[in-house]
């Protein structure tokens, strides 16, 4: 919106208006507590306290005022109280336009999405899903119905709805039939069902990931529509006996996740108009040495563990490689259409990892 010359934007006007009443009520309040001390001889506190109780209209009685003090009360009622509720306006005025104004720039910025993910709950598991996804510059928004998580979220600089996700309204709010992925991790294993339930109805191509608490809420949620399944009880004790019996192993698949880690693993989807199309696998690993292929899942669903070194990339495939990073994202960068990497982007989850391309 542009503004002609001259013209202040009613931000500008409204902050400007609300200083003024600020500065006319502690001028009230001034005058009011120095008319007391100098009529009545009371003391700071008490004078400022009557000062109150008068331009608010409390009046818990007269306090025994004398006759000059009245008449200085009847002056500080007439323009006392005209100020304080021109203040007080003000102050409400500019505290819902800021929230209406905050909520308006947010569900623009999401109408504004495509392929993006969205995140129910911000409990553990949403936490470190979003650090992630935030990690490899993905887009996502936060559903989340308690009030102290999604304030962490807003303040975060993160895109948050407040509310229940299994609301229909909310989802579609949120971008659902847009959204590449939607995360169902709220704490309830029958909430999370239902979520499922709507997300599939309202976009049945899109990917759901849910979490469930019980082994036995598995097949549930999976009958409900999500693509996958996921109890991160029984991920963690999956770990920790991969730490036990294969320690070394465990150790390369930890910094594979690491954001930080010189070692990776990437998957890395090819677009139709990329220079890999047509490409060998050994013709690339001479181009980059430090990459190896660990898979390749072909556009009709079928996926090769460990391609052989004449194996050719087609549009579509999806290729599974473990190496450096830089090498991954040069992969990447050839891979998508005009050849554009990701870069980072919200803090504070991803302080200081700004300007690395995604790797996941």
């Amino acid at each position: 919106m542009s503004y002609a010359v001259g013209v202040t934007d009613p931000y500008t006007l409204q902050r400007r208006r609300l200083y003024r009443a600020i500065i006319a009520l502690g001028v009230v309040l001034t005058t009011g507590t120095a008319g007391f001390v100098l009529t009545e001889g009371w003391s700071v506190w008490k004078s400022l306290y009557f000062t109150l109780i008068t331009i608010t209209t409390v009046g818990y009685g007269d306090e025994g005022v004398s006759e000059i003090g009245k008449r200085f009360t009847t002056v500080l009622l007439l323009g006392g109280i005209a100020t304080a509720t021109y203040a007080f306006g003000q102050i409400v005025q500019v505290a819902v336009s800021n929230e209406f104004a905050w909520r308006r720039r947010m569900n623009d910025a999401i109408k504004r999405l495509h392929g993006h993910f969205i995140i129910c709950g911000m409990g553990s598991v949403g936490r470190a899903v979003c650090k992630r996804l935030a990690a490899a510059g993905e887009r996502f928004v936060i559903i989340e119905a308690n009030t102290a998580a999604f304030d962490r979220a807003r303040e975060s600089g993160c895109l948050a709805l407040h509310g229940s996700a299994t609301e229909d309204e909310l989802l579609l709010q949120a971008g659902i039939t847009r959204a590449r992925g939607i995360v169902c991790a709220v704490d309830s294993d029958a909430d999370n069902i239902v979520i499922t339930l709507s997300a599939r109805e309202l976009n049945p191509e899109i990917n759901i990931i849910s979490r469930v608490t019980d082994e036995a809420s598995e097949h549930k949620v999976l009958r409900a529509g999500a693509s996958h399944a996921i109890c991160p009880a029984n991920n963690g004790g999956t770990e920790i006996a991969n730490v036990l019996v294969r320690p070394h192993l465990a150790e390369f698949l930890r910094q594979s996740r690491h954001e930080d880690g010189e070692l990776q693993m990437g998957e890395i989807s090819v677009a139709s108009t990329s220079a890999l199309v047509g490409e060998k696998l050994s013709d690339y690993g001479m181009i980059e040495p430090s990459l190896v292929f660990v898979a390749l899942k072909r556009a009709n669903g079928e996926t090769t563990v460990r391609p052989g070194r004449n194996a050719t990339i087609a549009a579509g495939d999806v290729v599974i490689v473990a190496g450096d990073v830089e090498a991954i994202c040069r992969m990447r960068e050839r891979a998508t259409t005009g050849g554009e990497m990701r870069v980072q982007g919200l803090e504070p989850w991803t302080h200081g990892l700004k300007g690395r391309c995604s790797t996941d």
